[in-house]
């Protein structure tokens, strides 16, 4: 598998950068969408390998960082993952960035206030993901989010997981 590769729900992953190396295990997930939330593109080789595939590569880390002096992890970052990762037609979805830490695990940790969970355990995984080096910046974005300002996309179905969560 990919570096700091996980399971996030049912047909929902998490990971850095997939290499060539790691194709083979992702090829057993069937992947449809793979949801690049860095401003870097995933190598050449694999960004072909996801084409030859039929995976779709969506680059919402591209369209939504403008300037040098924004942060990458943006309120606009994470409502572009969330319409994606609340829309099943999408799955099953790989998140992923370069590290596979900060933006992956932000992003992550905002998806669990959806779900509402509680901090220390959102606070937690996070961690697990982003050790040595967790940043508490993103700590404070997954603490201070909003979960109302996300709704389900219209005229979309969410997964499975999240209306069973609903009821």
């Amino acid at each position: 598998p990919p570096d700091k590769f996980g399971i996030v729900e049912p047909q929902v992953y998490r990971s850095a950068f997939p290499t060539p190396e790691s194709f083979e295990h992702l090829q057993l997930l069937g992947l449809r969408t793979v949801m690049n939330l860095s401003q870097e593109l995933p190598m050449q080789s694999v960004m072909s390998r996801f084409a030859d595939t039929g995976i779709v590569l969506k680059n919402i880390g591209l369209l939504v960082w403008t300037h040098q002096r924004i942060s990458p992890i943006s309120h606009e970052l994470i409502k572009a993952a969330m319409e994606l990762l609340l829309d099943r037609s999408h799955h099953p979805i790989l998140v992923v960035s370069s590290s596979g830490t900060h933006q992956v695990g932000t992003v992550v940790g905002c998806l669990r206030r959806l779900q509402q969970w509680n901090l220390a355990s959102i606070l937690d995984e996070y961690r697990s993901f982003s050790a040595p080096s967790p940043r508490l910046l993103c700590e404070q974005l997954i603490e201070l989010w909003d979960p109302d300002l996300v709704q389900v996309p219209e005229g979309t179905q969410p997964p499975c997981w999240y209306e069973a969560q609903l009821q």
